[in-house]
């Protein structure tokens, strides 16, 4: 990018413009401190504002206007202090070499531009292009495209360069590998055809701006920063929780609050509805079971599993209060003295049957012979039928001794002892037979289902806990042993555990059954009522997330209104801006080019100039509404491009290479030539360098520095390869030196062959005598009056001609260059000619007499 800049300095002095940095300092001190944050910023550095610059006008924009706990200090009014700007230094190109990589170029070429102008010549696809490319991706011009390497090869090779250059006095070296836009180079003005249209039709914005009035963009970008900043802290604050609506089931009356949570949502009516009970979440699971039970239509079954469980339960209850019932003490306590009697009735029967020869002491299995002989006898006594003689189970006579041991055996059982041993039983009796009798085929049917399940049910633990103790006690009791209290201790505690839970499934089995009287329309108040407490509930549980959100809406809004003042800033320093480029651009601009349309013959036409965010831009129009392009034919938009360019060109100062590729094409001869002379004149105090395939164009500017030798020539061939360049003094065209050594040496060649051969070289050493024929005439005998590729007509060297040496001169040249047409193939021939053939001889003769008559003519007098 061209840059100058502009020496601006002291106090304002009637009738001049203020300088523009008094008059953004002036319109900062006007705005808030954030915005004066910046301008100080951009005046003190006269760069455009870092990112981390941006990030503390954005933290002051925010305290400033009270988002945030204000911390940084106030910003003061802004004074200017006026200095001196430095001028750029002048930028020229010495060398460009070592080019690979660039198109099809191949290496080893050398471009040494000359300080003034500079021709490389070339036809189209002799690689001309590839050299511009790389000034133009040095410059990081409009119209540089991507650079391709040679798409035909199998390996692809680095882009390089070698561009050697003086900044200021200064030599420098570049090793430039294919990057866009590299400083010094930006300040280098390009002109190519892509560019007509840039220049013609669009509003063009201008490629050098003064440095002070690119302080007005800097503003503008900074302003910017800031409310990109802004922006991107709206749509956060806006985003909020993703999931927070997905908890709130969208039947519930909170859900549409939730849903539309902002700046206006009354958070203390809201926050009335939150459920933060504990036991929410409990609730929530009941209802939930409630409402899947009545949508599967399942409560038959859900009734019955219940009853179930409420009949295990009771049974597991009951049980319970049979246990709590038991006097365990007072069992204990005849428990020993059953053992008491016991210990003194053995004793009483071992001393009472001592005599009675008995086979064996008594025991237990006597015992039970004993009693039921009494028995038996009581029964024959019932039937009247009982003989107190006789045996009761032999019926023999009993004898004395025998009367004697049936009288003991009366004794014996009519024993007090004995009597007690029974009353104590029956007194165990009465206080273990309803643990005995305890019957609970729920419970262990219930236990035994759930035994091995990982998840057991709710009251398992209780009801298997009283089954164990049920068990236990009875095994004790059927062993007549002491009863540890430790199996009924905590027989209470389950027990009301136990009983708690059978009103809670008492009152669930009474709704499910109310529910299945009503189904319908308890499924969908219970389906209300659940959407409600999950709502509820999770209002409570996600209030801090809601609350946060709300707030962040109230900060979003706050910040879109404050967003919507930067338009307005934004078009006044705009308008700064475009004030300040009128005094400084936009006015200078339109006489520059004003003056370049009239050096090129351009159309006349309406320049406007425009202001976008900060920037100066021109507009070209016909009759204000019109584009270039809609009127003009293709020549005159390439000379009013061409206008459009200098005068920009010229705006800035020019202190870098101004280069052109292919200005002409779509020109007459009138205009290359005009054309011609307004890039020479540019040429004699600025580095110009002009890409060109137009022959006419070169010669033209060739001959306008034939004088100062302000040129270099380039021809640029693909002889042997893409892009072989070669210094030379001007467009190859034939000249007599290398047209007598073709003649000579095809001479030399016929002589050394026979027949058909040398017959064909005759003929080429008459094909190359009569183009000798045209250049002499050209070159020596008319002295350069008219020639080839040259645009004018040299009235110099009129008087060069030697009149009476002429006729003898042109009338061996005339006559030999008609021979040499009937011989050569590009020229048709009579029939009665077609087979006189050229001879060597005779060829040798002519070209004897063209030397002797060029030889006489040189000699002879003015």
């Amino acid at each position: 990018m061209l840059d100058e800049s502009t020496a601006v300095g002291g106090d304002p002095q009637e009738g001049v413009a203020p300088d523009p940095r008094e008059v953004l300092a002036a319109w900062a001190n006007e705005q808030d401190e954030w915005v004066r944050a910046i301008v100080r910023q951009v005046l003190n550095s006269g760069r455009a504002l870092p990112a981390a610059a941006l990030d503390a006008a954005h933290s002051l924009f925010r305290q400033e206007k009270g988002i945030d706990e204000r911390t940084l200090p106030s910003e003061a009014p802004l004074a200017v202090d006026l200095t001196e700007e430095d001028a750029a230094l002048p930028l020229a190109v010495t060398k460009l070499s070592e080019v690979t990589g660039v198109n099809a170029i191949v290496p080893g070429s050398v471009i040494e531009p000359h300080a003034g102008m500079t021709i490389l010549f070339g036809e189209n696809g002799t690689g001309k292009t590839g050299y511009s490319r790389i000034f133009k991706a040095l410059a990081g011009s409009r119209t540089a495209d991507t650079i391709l390497g040679n798409v035909a090869a199998e390996e692809v090779v680095a882009q390089t360069a070698k561009v050697e250059y003086t900044l200021g006095p200064d030599a420098k070296v570049l090793e430039w590998t294919g990057e866009q836009g590299v400083s010094p180079f930006t300040r280098m003005s390009i002109f190519d055809s892509p560019s007509v249209n840039f220049h013609v039709d669009d509003d063009l914005e201008y490629v050098y701006v003064p440095t002070v009035l690119s302080l007005f963009n800097h503003v503008n970008a900074a302003l910017k920063g800031v409310h990109d900043r802004v922006d991107v802290t709206i749509r956060e604050l806006a985003s909020g929780s993703t999931t927070l609506l997905s908890r709130f089931p969208r039947e519930s009356t909170i859900y549409p609050f939730v849903e539309t949570l902002g700046a206006s949502t009354d958070l203390a009516a809201l926050h009335a509805r939150a459920d933060r009970g504990s036991d929410v979440d409990q609730r929530i699971d009941f209802l939930r079971r409630a409402v899947a039970a009545l949508e599967a239509d399942t409560l038959s079954t859900q009734i019955a599993e219940r009853v179930r469980a409420e009949r295990v339960q009771r049974q597991a209850s009951k049980a319970a209060a049979t246990l709590e019932a038991l006097d365990v003490e007072k069992l204990n306590s005849l428990h020993a003295r059953l053992v008491e009697l016991q210990q003194d009735y053995r004793t009483f029967r071992t001393e009472l049957f001592a005599a009675a020869d008995l086979p064996a002491d008594p025991d237990e299995t006597w015992d039970a012979f004993v009693t039921a002989g009494e028995g038996y006898r009581a029964h024959l006594e019932v039937l009247g039928v009982h003989d107190s003689e006789r045996c009761l189970y032999c019926r023999q006579q009993l004898s004395d001794p025998a009367k004697a041991l049936v009288a003991k055996y009366g004794e014996y059982l009519s024993d007090k002892i004995s009597l007690d041993i029974a009353e104590t039983h029956e007194s165990i009796n009465v206080l273990t037979r309803p643990i005995l009798a305890v019957t609970a085929p729920d419970v262990t049917t219930f236990l035994a289902e759930h035994q091995d399940q990982e998840e057991k049910p709710g009251a398992y633990a209780d009801v298997s806990a009283i089954q164990e103790a049920v068990v236990s006690l009875s095994a004790a009791i059927r062993a007549e042993d002491s009863i540890d209290t430790s199996l009924v201790e905590d027989v209470p505690t389950v027990r009301a555990a136990l009983d708690a839970s059978l009103v809670l499934l008492t009152d669930e089995i009474a709704d499910l059954r109310t529910q299945s009287e009503n189904r319908s329309d308890a499924l969908k108040e219970k389906k209300n009522e659940l959407a409600e407490l999950i709502a509820a509930g999770e209002l409570g549980k996600s209030w801090p997330t809601i609350q946060a959100q709300v707030e962040r809406a109230k900060e979003a809004d706050r910040l879109r209104m404050l967003a919507g003042r930067f338009t307005a800033l934004g078009r006044s320093v705009t308008e700064l801006a475009k004030a300040a480029s009128d005094q400084l651009v936009n006015h200078s601009f339109e006489v520059l080019f004003t003056e370049e349309c009239m050096a090129l013959r351009a159309p006349e036409l309406r320049i406007e100039f425009v202001g976008r965010q900060g920037r100066a831009h021109r507009r070209k129009t016909f009759g204000g509404r019109h584009k270039p392009s809609k009127i003009l034919s293709e020549g005159e938009q390439k000379v009013l491009a061409l206008a459009d360019f200098l005068a920009e060109a010229r705006l800035s100062g020019i202190t870098a290479p101004v280069i052109f590729d292919d200005p002409v094409s779509s020109l007459d001869h009138r205009r290359i030539n005009e054309v011609a002379r307004r890039i020479a004149s540019l040429a004699d105090h600025n580095q110009v360098i002009v890409f060109t395939h137009d022959i006419f164009f070169a010669a033209t500017l060739l001959s306008l520095f034939e004088t100062s030798k302000r040129c270099t020539y380039f021809q640029i061939t693909d002889d042997d390869g893409k892009g072989q360049v070669t210094r030379a003094s001007g467009p190859r065209w034939d000249s007599l030196g290398n047209l007598r050594a073709n003649i000579n040496k095809t001479i030399e060649a016929a002589r050394a062959v026979e027949g058909e051969a040398r017959a064909a070289l005759v003929r080429e050493g008459y094909d190359w005598i009569r183009s000798w024929c045209e250049v002499f005439t050209e070159v020596e005998l008319l002295a350069g009056v008219s020639q080839r590729y040259q645009p004018n007509i040299r009235m110099t060297t009129l008087a060069n001609i030697k009149a009476g040496a002429l006729p003898a001169a042109s009338e061996v040249v005339v006559r030999i260059f008609e021979d040499a047409c009937g011989f050569i193939a590009g020229h048709s021939q009579p029939l009665v000619t077609l087979g006189v053939s050229p001879t060597l001889p005779g060829l040798e003769i002519h070209w004897k007499e063209l030397q002797e008559a060029r030889s006489a003519y040189l000699a002879a007098q003015s």
